[in-house]
């Protein structure tokens, strides 16, 4: 990851926390506070319509999100807070300014991404980390795009391809560092554990590539 020289003193922010592994490594890494935040109850995800049918009544405690980050926290003496919040809902006035934006593999999770990198940019007044899947870049087209992930049983929406993400942060009124912005380009997570036909396909970018980019 492209991280600043020095974190420390900053109040930084890890997006889709999950078990918080980036939070940790932000504090590990001397900032001066940070937060991590993720949907606490499942029923409250972005997902498709079709993963719904069926669910009823109130999400069992086990099924809740927050408690493996808790105890990762506890065993690291980590002074990381969890909160129970939506991309969508970030909201300068709630959750104050962050100088460091983590968002590692949740963009394309959103229904709406656009949305959800403008509620990001509210709350940025510094860089934005963003590491998310892209599809092969596809440079002889005019435009940038972005690919309906129609795959069964999926939970992502659109999956971009590299100028389509790069122009997504651009009008949600971020500005790739360096050029492009993009650091990191290699085959999918987990590529190494997987199927001869898997790797193959992660490294054409049929099922997607890595993709991390900095922006302010």
């Amino acid at each position: 990851m492209p991280w600043p020289a020095s974190l420390a003193g900053l109040r930084c922010l890890d997006i889709g926390t999950m078990d918080g592994f980036w939070a940790f490594e932000m504090e590990r890494r001397g900032a001066g506070e940070v937060v991590a935040s993720d949907i606490v109850d499942p029923a409250e995800w972005d997902v498709p319509a079709f993963r719904r049918r069926g669910e009823r009544g109130p999400t069992p405690p086990e099924r809740l999100r927050g408690a493996t980050f808790r105890v990762a926290a506890e065993a690291l003496g980590s002074k990381a807070s969890y909160r129970d919040r939506n991309v969508y809902d970030l909201d300068p006035a709630v959750d104050g300014e962050f100088d460091l934006v983590f968002m590692g593999y949740v963009l394309q999770m959103l229904r709406d991404p656009l949305r959800g990198l403008e509620a990001v940019r509210s709350v940025c007044r510094g860089s934005l980390i963003l590491l998310d899947t892209v599809s092969l870049p596809l440079s002889f087209l005019p435009a940038p795009i972005a690919r309906l992930n129609a795959r069964r049983g999926a939970l992502e929406y659109f999956v971009f391809n590299r100028r389509g993400l790069i122009q997504a942060l651009r009008m949600a009124g971020f500005e790739p560092e360096a050029g492009t912005g993009i650091i990191r380009d290699r085959p999918g997570p987990a590529v190494t554990r997987q199927s001869p036909r898997a790797k193959l396909a992660h490294g054409f970018g049929i099922l997607g590539r890595s993709a991390a980019i900095r922006a302010r």
